[in-house]
């Protein structure tokens, strides 16, 4: 029995560790955005941003809203993992069903230009997913299954302004009040299936909740060349988090009928606070009008993953030895966003596509670990003051050699995912 509780030991630490690696970079999450319109051209839209959502992509675009402006957005994930390890694939699937977004934007009466305000709440990450193996250990000579579910959110609460300077020319900028929760459960049951040992069955479960508290600063600015189209950029400010973690492990092992030993139940808690810093992130993109019913847009989004760092201590380690994780195992990304909208003569609908690319933040990641999305979408005016909008974004990307034990360190997913967005603004 003392063996067998060395490997329980063991593998408490193997599998916390990884456990604790999902929320060192939480923000690693699918970004889901805001708006039904901006998410099916791709979410290129920090050049054209003409609506509440403007609070997220550029807020400079907000005077361009004439009008008092109610938004609100509705989501719906479909999540599905398929990990493969030598001939056993297993899949797992995800659905999730939330409030995307409610705000709401208004103008001040100036004398000449614009000047506008806005107040919402947007879901801005999701971390909602799922991974399952189940696989025969010929090594050990028993049947283990491994599961994680993986919930929640990273909303913010954003307050945003913005002023026209020239007639051609608006800044603005918001203020995000971030506020967030993962749920992160894994368990690993094991099966004597064989009866080669004394105990029938073995199981570990980890619940790791965490909380994050957070705020930072989106600047932006919008010119527009006319005929020739319109150019903009946007710089966030680094996201400062305070996390409070909160962990429960639980251990039991049954043992056979004809055991010399009694059956094994244990179990331990923990909580930890840290505070963990993201890096600058500077965006620019430009939109251009073809024709008066086709508009194409394009923006590029960096971010060096590489900066960023623990303020304090970490659950797991030190201060000093994770944020030299972060210098030598991440790097600078960029993001390219495309989108197109055609607008349908005569009908009062419009027809949108759009292409993602966002490549991994890990070093050593290969290209197929690259996130891939595909949108699609339409808009439909109702009438002079309601609008509907609807996204669907598919997305693809892999994950290789992600490890589980000695046993399962070459495991590969293949993740999918699919969500739809409906989105219905009233302006008045």
């Amino acid at each position: 029995m003392k063996i067998k509780i060395i490997l329980i030991i063991g593998l408490v630490f193997l599998f916390a560790g990884a456990s604790y690696a999902q929320n060192e970079a939480f923000f690693l999450g699918s970004a889901s955005g805001v708006g039904g319109r901006a998410l099916s051209m791709g979410s290129a839209y920090i050049a054209i941003a003409d609506d509440y959502s403007a609070t997220l992509w550029n807020p400079a675009g907000l005077t361009q809203l004439r009008r008092m402006e109610l938004f609100t957005s509705l989501s719906y994930l479909q999540y599905s993992n398929d990990a493969t390890f030598a001939d056993d694939t297993n899949t797992d699937k995800t659905t999730k069903t939330k409030l995307n977004s409610i705000g709401f934007a208004f103008p001040i009466p100036t004398y000449r230009g614009s000047m506008v305000f806005a107040v919402g709440y947007n879901k801005i990450r999701n971390f909602d997913a799922g991974f399952l193996f189940d696989h025969f250990n010929s090594n050990l000579n028993v049947q283990q299954t491994y599961n994680e579910i993986e919930e929640g959110d990273l909303a913010n609460w954003v307050l945003s302004g913005a002023m026209e300077v020239t007639p051609n020319m608006s800044v603005g900028a918001s203020f995000n009040l971030w506020r967030g929760d993962d749920e992160y459960t894994w368990d690993l049951l094991e099966k004597d299936i064989n009866n080669k040992y004394y105990y029938d069955e073995y199981s570990y479960n980890q619940i790791v909740q965490t909380k994050f508290q957070a705020y930072n600063f989106k600047l932006g600015m919008l010119y527009n060349f006319g005929l020739l189209g319109r150019f903009a950029a946007t710089l966030s400010t680094p996201v400062k988090i305070s996390a409070n973690e909160k962990w429960d492990e639980h251990i039991s092992q049954v043992e056979d009928a004809d055991s010399p030993y009694e059956d094994y139940l244990d179990s331990e808690e923990g909580n930890w606070k840290y505070g963990l810093k993201s890096s600058w992130v500077f965006s620019a993109g430009a939109a251009f009008t073809l024709l008066p019913n086709i508009v194409i847009s394009g923006d590029v989004e960096y971010n060096d993953w590489a900066q960023m760092r623990y303020t304090t201590d970490p659950p797991v380690g030190n201060k000093y030895s994770k944020n030299l994780n972060f210098k030598q195992n991440f790097r600078g990304t960029t993001t390219i966003r495309l989108g197109g909208e055609f607008t349908v003569p005569l009908l009062n609908t419009q027809l949108r596509a759009g292409l993602i690319r966002q490549p991994s933040p890990m070093a050593n990641a290969t290209e197929k670990e690259d996130r891939n999305y595909i949108t699609l979408g339409a808009g439909i005016l109702l009438d002079k003051q309601v609008k509907f909008d609807v996204a669907l974004v598919h997305g693809w990307w892999k994950k290789e050699g992600t490890y589980l034990s000695d046993d399962f360190s070459d495991i590969t997913e293949k993740i999918i995912t699919d969500k739809i967005f409906a989105t219905m603004s009233i302006r008045f």
